[in-house]
């Protein structure tokens, strides 16, 4: 089944810890059923020096991955979260909010 978020999509996290955040996802990755949303699911990582000092020790923080499950697309035009379907824009064929029938952005790709 194809996934319909899509890099650059504001989302909010339905379950878990941090239920109810808002963020723009940064990488989907459809095989695994994953995504990276930017300020969401943020852990430490404690790494070494690099050899030849190609990366600099210390503790970074970065987001790590959650489930497509459980992300719902925000809806453009009332801010809400909403399902997404696959219909006829103004475009051609695209994406679709399902609350107001407002078109969602295209990726990069043209997905």
């Amino acid at each position: 089944m194809s996934v319909l978020i899509i890099k650059g999509d504001t989302v909010i996290l339905r379950r878990g810890k941090e239920k109810g955040k808002r963020g723009v996802v940064k990488a989907v990755v459809p095989k695994k059923g994953i995504a990276f949303v930017e300020g969401i699911n943020v852990v430490k990582r404690h790494t070494k020096q690099g050899a030849a000092g190609a990366k600099t020790a210390g503790i970074y923080e970065k987001e790590a991955r959650i489930p497509i499950s459980a992300l719902t697309v925000v809806d453009p035009k009332t801010g809400l979260p909403t399902r997404v379907r696959r219909g006829t824009t103004p475009d051609g064929r695209g994406r679709l909010a399902v609350r107001s029938g407002e078109a969602l952005p295209a990726s990069a790709k043209g997905r």
